[in-house]
């Protein structure tokens, strides 16, 4: 073997082994990025399991306008940002400056108001439809 192949070699080694730390080290920063484009789509409602999600406005994963609802339960934030956890195939809400509704399943007409600095939401990716 030549020394210009060994150099080669092992230059090309070293960046095998660089490109796959710097992707371990943000793989966060990908996955979530990823997770936008698949999952979030600014101004349509969006099914995820029993919750349902509506965002007036995405610029990166800061939102704008968040509306979530399950049955029962309804928030409405002014803004606010998400993370995908990918080891819980679910995403993660940060709900900033909102209001928070519980309706009482036993009577309709009942329901508890809670107005809120900061929130947080958890929503399972199970299944995942767009409306």
């Amino acid at each position: 073997m030549s020394k210009k192949s060994a150099i080669l070699i092992i230059g090309s080694v070293i960046i095998v082994a660089l490109a796959g730390g710097a992707i371990f080290h943000f793989k966060d920063a990908i996955i979530t990025t990823f997770a936008q484009k698949l999952f979030l789509r600014a101004g349509r409602p969006l099914k995820f399991g029993s919750y349902t999600v509506l965002i007036d406005r995405i610029e990166g994963n800061k939102l704008y306008g968040i509306k979530v609802s399950d049955g029962n339960r309804r928030f409405q934030a002014k803004s606010g940002d998400y993370i995908y956890l990918p080891e819980k195939q679910a995403l993660k809400f940060n709900l900033i400056d909102g209001v928070a509704d519980d309706y009482d399943p036993k009577s309709s007409g009942d329901f508890h108001t809670l107005t809120f600095k900061q929130s947080y939401i958890t929503i399972k990716l199970k299944s995942f439809t767009e409306r």
